[in-house]
């Protein structure tokens, strides 16, 4: 039996742990029929916002050392075993693409964007302890979960047709609200259709409340962006945006879970946390990934802005084939502005298994980051066809 072969043979079962240690034979043939199911995925992820398209084996140095970043990235600590320099130069490069200013940005690599929304929120809800939170219903579950954990009013209003905010929907909820103020979740590529908020009509409309605070759920959009017609006006380019959450791993590819927490530097009071660790900490995950910090930072220098761009702008050609291709195989796709996101009619299950395709009632979607090809494409939309005997 081949490698892929038992893989499908492989149950929960298999990687229990018992009292004694298991034969290092055993141990590698696990660890190998393990890989190799993952990168038999490859070929066919098209659904989920994750770019398989990185190589960090260079880096397997890394693994035998153990690099906590603890604390504030640009505050010493005593145990000195860090990666900060890296998470700062990540840190600083982003925010410039945010239309930021690195001196007048805080910043950290987060454990997920979930995080880095959680961290953007309790900013917010610092600035204006009296305001609910206002998201709107085709925001990420993360900002329900975040509401909860700082046990703030949550009001979701009506998203449009194609997944963005209604600024008229949000205007009506805020008019109750006179003189409390409003924190305003814009997501920046939905989950589902990859819809791009309307900040200034979010922010016009918010105004009934009072002051606005905009947390930027920007977790796929954040690294596309900047690359796109929006590019000039995004981000802390407005005045009223004061954080910014963006999912690292899934435009740039990584082989762990990161992202970055940005918000401005003053909404942010270090202080000394623990004497004995010697560290100015305002970060919600305190001991941190180091190892993210070293990932992220090779991948971006080994791109430069200008490898991030090409990439951007590749993904997006490929949203743009994908559409045409889509339509082609009869199946009503649907492609907003800046998003390369496509959305289409749902195909059997079966296909939507094999390609690993998101699904929602009876719309499903590819999402064409850099590890997508137009081959991909192509093969997805003739199962489809041949599946509907066109």
């Amino acid at each position: 039996m081949n490698t892929l072969s038992r893989t499908a043979a492989t149950t929960f079962d298999d990687y229990a742990i018992g009292s004694l240690p298991r034969g290092s034979g055993e141990i590698e043939r696990l660890t190998e029929v393990f890989i190799a199911s993952m990168l038999d995925k490859k070929p066919r992820f098209l659904g989920f916002p994750t770019n398989m398209d990185f190589r960090f084996s260079e880096l397997a140095g890394v693994l035998d050392i153990f690099v906590n970043n603890l604390g504030d990235p640009r505050s010493a600590d005593k145990a000195g075993i860090s990666a900060k320099p890296m998470e700062c130069a990540v840190v600083d490069a982003v925010a410039r693409l945010a239309n930021g200013v690195p001196e007048q940005t805080y910043g950290y690599i987060a454990a997920s964007g979930s995080e880095a929304n959680l961290f953007g929120l309790d900013r917010g809800c610092t600035a204006l302890p009296a305001a609910k939170i206002y998201c709107s219903g085709a925001a990420h579950y993360s900002i329900r979960k975040a509401a909860r954990l700082m046990r703030r009013e949550l009001v979701v209003v009506d998203a449009d047709p194609t997944g963005r905010m209604d600024p008229a929907a949000l205007a009506a909820a805020c008019r109750g609200d006179a003189g409390r103020g409003a924190i305003v979740v814009a997501t920046l590529s939905t989950t589902m259709t990859g819809a791009i908020d309307d900040v200034d009509a979010i922010i016009a409309a918010a105004g009934a409340a009072g002051e606005v605070y905009v947390h930027l759920d920007a977790a796929l959009g954040g690294l596309i962006i900047p690359f796109t017609e929006y590019g000039p006006t995004w981000g802390f380019a407005r005045p009223e945006v004061g954080s910014i959450a963006i999912s690292m791993h899934k435009a740039l590819g990584t082989p762990v879970v990161c992202a970055l927490a940005l918000c401005r530097a003053d909404l942010v009071l270090t202080a000394v946390e623990g004497d004995y660790v010697g560290a100015t900490d305002a970060t919600l995950g305190c001991s941190r990934s180091g190892l993210a910090a070293v990932l992220l930072w090779y991948a971006l220098a080994g791109k430069g802005i200008a490898g991030l761009e090409a990439d951007a702008r590749t993904s997006l050609a490929t949203a743009a084939y994908a559409e045409r291709a889509l339509a082609a195989a009869g199946t009503n796709p649907l492609r907003l502005p800046a998003s390369v996101t496509v959305v289409f009619d749902r195909p059997a299950e079966a296909i939507c298994r094999r390609y690993h395709l998101a699904t929602e009632r009876e719309r499903a979607h590819v999402i064409t980051l850099p590890h997508v090809r137009e081959a991909m494409i192509d093969a997805l939309c003739l199962e489809i066809t041949e599946q509907r005997g066109m």
